[in-house]
């Protein structure tokens, strides 16, 4: 399939709009068309990941400001040593704050930083049913690290908030690195 013949079939798929690409999208899909042995640096999976959260933050900011609404946010941060994250967990609120949200009463949650496997721990799994019932509109947390180190869990957990209608908040965003 040629790149034009992708730019038709987007504008006759099952949706009604068309989404023009950028020109640097459809000037890379000829490139790949014509050169197809040449080859290509994939894009960074750290930098998709945090594009797509800001996008789904983004929107979702978007639709609570035309509801003209603050939104509600859960703070999440992991234990290390039994040593509760008031640092992390104070920056959380903090951020909060100053962006004009609101942290409600109970909406702090925390799990050993040992345990690393999201669906076993309690407290991730307290957050995402407070943003199921509606308490709370999103989480903030410090790093992409404390919901985990792994990218492809990291990008199920962002796919599960969009699925929610809810969205991730970090501290330090995914392409900061702290020494």
């Amino acid at each position: 399939m040629t790149p034009s013949d992708e730019a038709e079939a987007a504008m006759t798929s099952q949706s009604t709009t068309y989404r023009a690409r950028p020109w640097m999208d459809s000037d890379n899909a000829w490139e790949r068309w014509l050169r197809p042995d040449e080859p290509r640096v994939s894009p960074d999976r750290n930098a998709q990941l945090m594009k797509l959260r800001k996008g789904q933050m983004e929107h979702r900011l978007d639709v609570l400001r035309m509801r003209d609404r603050a939104p509600r946010l859960a703070l999440y941060g992991r234990t290390i040593n039994g040593q509760p994250p008031v640092r992390s967990l104070a920056a959380g609120r903090e951020l909060a704050e100053r962006m004009g949200w609101q942290v409600p009463h109970g909406q702090t949650f925390t799990d050993c930083l040992s345990v690393t496997a999201c669906e076993d721990r309690h407290g991730w799994a307290r957050v995402k049913e407070s943003v199921k019932q509606g308490f709370t509109d999103g989480v903030v947390a410090l790093t992409r690290a404390t919901i985990s180190p792994d990218l492809d869990d990291y990008g199920a957990e962002l796919d599960w908030f969009d699925l929610h209608s809810s969205f991730l908040v970090l501290v330090h965003a995914e392409n900061v690195v702290t020494a």
